[in-house]
């Protein structure tokens, strides 16, 4: 019988879920895993932002969503160095400008200040740009996702177009409102290496126990003492020509054989009480009971 051929499914362009590219440079590191790492404590950077932007620059914003990106290009990013590499900050100049009118008060009810987009940019959001990705990538990056503690220094002098992994944090209600944590390929690699620390100090881990409880454990562990309490030899002929009625001659062991599992331990005697029969006289097992 032929084997039926293989059915192909064809999905829309738009059902298909979002995927993640990888080049032969990436393989060997687990970057599927960066989106359910960060995504986990989706929870703590909420309410990490949130707090943040309405202590610092007055301004309601609340973590909506991550998008998650490889080999991501930013021409005009924010870059930070630290001992172990380079991150990048980007932050949409729309949003950029809300917070710069909010902070300085100029966007007040009734009296909203357009944020033309086509004027060149200033120095004091060059500033303020800076300030934002210092003060974002310690809150969120460094103390939250690495849990360690980084030193950034504004670095003028690198120029990097090109990032290994992007982290893109959209606000709520504001849907033009984003910035961008941009990751080169060394803190990519702190990223997972301390996602397996976490992981395997989350395991389990073995305890000390003293003799006292050693022995403790040993002498109380429960066993299940077997007792073969008769035995026959018979022949394979003698066996098959067994029927209902026969009467089969046995005899009783004397002293009966103890075993644990199929390894006999000592030997014992059997004693009747109430209709119930106990072992009883325990020895050591007979050495002719040996092989």
């Amino acid at each position: 019988m032929q084997n039926a051929s293989p059915r192909i499914r064809v999905y829309q362009a738009a059902d298909c879920p979002e995927l993640t590219r990888l080049d032969v440079s990436k393989l060997g590191r687990a970057y599927h895993k960066i989106p359910k790492i960060i995504s986990a404590k989706f929870d703590n950077l909420e309410a990490r932002v949130g707090i943040f932007f309405l202590k610092k620059y007055r301004l309601n914003a609340l973590l909506n969503n991550m998008t998650f990106d490889i080999d991501c290009h930013y021409k005009n990013a924010q870059i930070f160095s630290t001992p172990h590499g380079n991150i990048g900050f980007e932050i949409n100049r729309k949003f950029l400008l809300s917070i710069l009118h909010t902070y300085y008060g100029l966007s007040k009810e009734g009296n909203p200040v357009s944020l033309d987009l086509t004027q060149p940019v200033t120095k004091t959001e060059d500033r303020l740009k800076t300030k934002l990705g210092h003060e974002l990538l310690q809150l969120i990056m460094v103390q939250e996702v690495l849990n360690e503690t980084l030193e950034l220094k504004n670095d003028y002098t690198a120029v990097i177009h090109q990032w290994s992994y992007s982290v893109r944090f959209w606000l709520e209600g504001y849907d033009e409102y984003c910035f961008s944590i941009l990751l080169d390929a060394h803190h990519v690699d702190l990223l997972l290496a301390t996602s397996r620390a976490d992981n395997e100090s989350s395991e389990p881990q073995a305890k000390n126990l003293s003799p006292e409880q050693v022995e403790h454990m040993f002498t109380n562990m429960p066993l299940t003492l077997t007792g073969r309490l008769v035995s026959i030899n018979i022949t394979v002929a003698q066996l098959l020509n067994i029927g209902p009625g026969d009467i089969i001659p046995v005899s009783l062991n004397e002293p009966l054989p103890v075993f644990i599992e199929k390894e006999q331990i000592f030997s014992s005697v059997v004693a009747e009480e109430r209709g119930r029969l106990y072992l009883s006289e325990f020895n050591d097992k007979n050495s002719r009971d040996e092989v």
